[in-house]
């Protein structure tokens, strides 16, 4: 009798997203949990501080496995949008409630700019996975002042996270059009990250569609008081 001893062959980037999805459903409960005990706990300053802090901390490990995911999704071709019409101040101020109280606890004011009511087309999730994403990055670098702004112009949505810090490096100033012009994983002085929060940024930005117009990520120093400002515009 002879047997075949060879190892089978493993997906190693198979194994990866899986258990990236399994991490994600476990921290996603572990937020749950820390919502119940939040409501529980007497407010007392110096506990509700700490268990905010872990809940932020959570929320930030959420949002990068909430990334890795779906860029492992979108480059297998396995992510397919779910478009569907949203009411914008809806959506932000779903946003605003859920980023409150952590920008409050380290002094940040956060503020909504919505320049008028309207409907647009957009996958809801994954959109609020980039704005997170980009206030998440804003409350690193800001004085103490994030502001969500959005507005139509040229027949696309556009949906900015403005702070007041000291802007972005120069290198960085620039309209993404496809995520490819960004390496994710590069560590450098000017950008000071990974850049995989932009990457994943331009990505979703990219994979709105409307016809031949696509969606694109958009860095600026218009933010407040000539702080950053990162637009994303939907077609």
């Amino acid at each position: 009798m002879s047997s075949d001893n060879t190892p089978p062959s493993l997906d190693f980037s198979a194994i990866i997203a899986s258990s990236v999805h399994d991490m994600k459903n476990s921290i996603q409960m572990l937020l749950g949990t820390l919502d119940e005990v939040i409501n529980e706990v007497p407010e007392e300053r110096q506990s509700q501080q700490k268990i905010l802090r872990v809940q932020a901390e959570g929320r930030r490990i959420n949002d990068q496995l909430v990334q890795l995911l779906t860029l492992y999704k979108a480059g297998n071709t396995q992510h397919a949008l779910h478009i569907e019409e949203h009411d914008v101040s809806e959506f932000l101020e779903e946003l605003f409630l859920e980023n409150h109280d952590v920008l409050a606890l380290r002094g940040i004011e956060l503020s909504i700019e919505c320049e008028e009511a309207s409907q647009w087309f957009f996958d809801r999730e994954l959109l609020k996975g980039v704005i997170n994403n980009l206030i998440t990055n804003a409350q690193q670098y800001t004085k103490d002042k994030i502001r969500l702004n959005t507005l139509i112009h040229d027949k696309r949505l556009l949906i900015s996270v403005d702070d007041n810090g000291p802007g972005y490096p120069e290198a960085m100033l620039k309209r993404y059009g496809t995520a490819n012009e960004i390496t994710p994983g590069n560590n450098t002085a000017d950008t000071g990250g990974t850049g995989l929060g932009l990457f994943f940024s331009a990505t979703i930005a990219h994979m709105h569609k409307n016809r031949k117009q696509s969606g694109f990520l958009q860095t600026s120093n218009d933010g407040i008081d000539g702080g950053a400002r990162c637009t994303i515009a939907l077609p």
